[in-house]
């Protein structure tokens, strides 16, 4: 006996953040952002969970790894290349938000203990490209100043981006007259609170009414958000005076292009308060398709003032949209009297350079699952028969789910050895490949689904005591009721079979019977389904059972017969080469025909 799994290894949910970054953290709540930066796991050129021929070449983006990706940011924030213009696809749940903000933490303050951290990170990934990162980095002389903006937000783009620029100006302490004289409406309005409202005992009702109509706590709140440009505010100021016969000059039309070329011409470059401006535009295709419906809140034509106004200022301001499908995806969403109001957005922003952000889920299995105890690990794992094992593993799991042979990691067998069966252990291979399909298939989970059911049955089996290092999780293992319910859900849509409902219903009806291997071979064979067994016979298949339920091979057989015969609750299909569920229709044929 060597201990409980939990002492052993251990499962970091704490980098997880309940499953879903917002970039708006980078300004409203810098420790938890700080936090997210600093757990972000890098992948370098040698761990794609995708190839080139999995995403195609159509749409023009290539694929990249996320050192790479951040190394390449860099290096257009230092000018060495002419295109300032990045636009990073990658499916829904798969860390987009997450690297966004910690480019914003490391631009912004690269020499900061948290770009120290994100520094050793990339290295972790890649020590050569990880070398070449810290020496841009330093190339780049200074933080950058940058807007992080989440497109599923629905706000004036205009007032927003002015409002994240003058709060960083006013933490830094940095004059902030340039953009203030851009829009004297915010100073007039502030001053007019000032003189209209003192706080006495005569005027606190009339200031009541001013702050529930502002949604502010107080008069000092009330200027501070002024001082930031917030329209909102300036609005509701507005329409309270107007009202007393008190105008204010009208609302303005400073453009984004107005405020872009005011921040890098006052405090950007040499000499300046900083580097550059760079604009990170999380779900950026979302926003358009908002901006393009709801142009009177989000404003008129505001992506193509901040095109221009990047364009205009390249040499001293970058844009970086992370986006879940190629643009083209976006236009033909949109309803036909929208067509060409984003087709414009769309043609402007095709120039941009186009990357595939590579998911890569075993790599951050690996990180995740922290072990307490390397050497007992290595000990185990460097043996000659741990690889030979390895060597088998893979191959047989080749073998059964074919696609696997289209991705590197599963096929090189030195990598698969250090990364698969070392880096996730204590998961199966079998079972991280049952994550990974499922995640990368983006039919079935996200990846921050796929890691939750890694959680989940960590936090199950936590106190499960080993005898030996050769004890794994198996793909059952990481069943769950909620992982059931995706299932279900996904099949009634009508694509994805019905061996969900048909394990469903035979659990209904008869599963007080079942003996704990029983339930697992049936669930096993759910779980093959799913993954798209491959199987050469009857006896190849029952292996794969084995392996995926984590039931001893010395049983299997007689569980399955008995499954067979006695519960006559499945049965082999010799055609396609797979055990079926009989749901209640298979059944009732069944009973007719004996």
């Amino acid at each position: 006996m060597i201990g409980k799994l939990q002492d052993i290894v251990s499962f970091r949910e704490d980098r997880l953040f309940d499953g879903a970054i917002d970039v708006e953290w980078f300004l409203k709540d810098k420790d938890k952002a700080r936090r997210a930066a600093e757990s972000f796991v890098f992948h370098g050129p040698a761990y794609h969970g995708v190839s080139q021929q999995d995403i195609g070449v159509d749409h023009g983006h290539h694929l990249i790894d996320t050192v790479n990706f951040v190394y390449d940011i860099i290096r257009r924030c230092n000018g060495i290349d002419d295109q300032q213009f990045t636009l990073a696809i990658a499916g829904y749940g798969t860390g987009k938000s997450h690297l966004a903000m910690t480019l914003a933490t490391l631009l912004s303050d690269p020499t900061g203990s948290s770009a120290k951290e994100i520094l050793a990170n990339i290295e972790l990934a890649d020590p050569a490209i990880g070398k070449n990162v810290q020496y841009a980095l330093k190339e780049l002389g200074g933080p950058a100043l940058v807007v992080s903006l989440n497109g599923m937000g629905n706000f004036d783009l205009a007032s927003e981006f002015t409002r994240q620029i003058i709060s960083q100006l006013h933490v830094n302490q940095i004059d902030s007259r340039a953009l203030d004289d851009l829009r004297p409406r915010f100073a007039l309005a502030a001053n007019l609170v000032k003189q209209f409202i003192s706080i006495d005992e005569s005027s606190k009702d009339e200031f009541l009414t001013l702050t529930i109509q502002c949604n502010v706590s107080d008069k000092a709140e009330l200027l501070e958000k002024l001082q930031q440009h917030d329209e909102s505010i300036y609005k509701n100021v507005y329409d309270y005076f107007a009202l007393k016969g008190i105008n204010i000059r009208a609302i303005g039309d400073e453009t984004v292009k107005d405020v872009l070329e005011t921040v890098c011409r006052e405090y950007c470059g040499d000499n300046k308060p900083f580097r550059r401006v760079v604009v990170l535009f999380d779900e950026f295709g979302r926003y358009a398709e908002f901006a393009t419906i709801r142009s009177q809140v989000a404003g008129s034509g505001v992506l193509q003032h901040l095109f221009e106004g990047i364009q205009s200022n390249s040499a001293k301001a970058t844009f970086v949209g992370f986006i879940q499908f190629d643009l083209n995806t976006y236009v033909q969403r949109m309803g036909q009297e929208f067509k060409n109001e984003i087709l414009r957005v769309s043609t402007r922003y095709q120039s941009a350079d186009k990357a595939y952000l590579s998911i890569n889920l075993e790599t951050l299995i690996a990180n995740l699952l922290e072990k307490k105890d390397p050497e007992l690990l290595s000990a185990y794992f460097e043996k000659d028969r741990s690889k030979e094992r390895s060597l088998e593993m893979s191959t047989r799991l080749r073998s059964w789910f074919p696609n696997a042979n289209n991705h590197h990691l599963w096929c090189d067998a030195d990598l698969f050895h250090q990364v698969v069966r070392k880096g996730c252990w204590p998961l199966s291979p079998y079972a991280s490949w049952f994550l990974f399909h499922l995640a990368a298939a983006g039919k079935h989970l996200q990846q921050r689904s796929a890691l939750a059911l890694l959680g989940d049955a960590f936090k199950r089996n936590q106190d499960h005591v080993l005898d030996s290092i050769d004890w794994e999780m198996s793909a059952v293992d990481l069943w769950s009721d909620s992982l059931q319910t995706e299932f279900l859900s996904t099949e009634e849509s009508g694509s994805l079979g019905t061996t969900t409902h048909s394990y469903a219903n035979v659990m209904a009806r008869n599963g007080h019977q079942f003996s704990e291997d029983e339930k697992r071979l049936l669930q096993a064979i759910v779980l093959a389904s799913k993954m798209g067994l491959k199987a050469q016979d009857r006896l190849d298949a029952i292996a794969a059972l084995a392996v995926l339920s984590g039931v001893s091979s010395l049983l299997v057989e007689e569980r399955i017969k008995k499954l067979e015969s006695e519960y006559n609750v499945i049965s082999w299909d010799a055609s396609f080469r797979q055990f079926e569920i009989l749901g209640e229709l298979r059944l009732q044929y069944a009973h007719e025909a004996d």
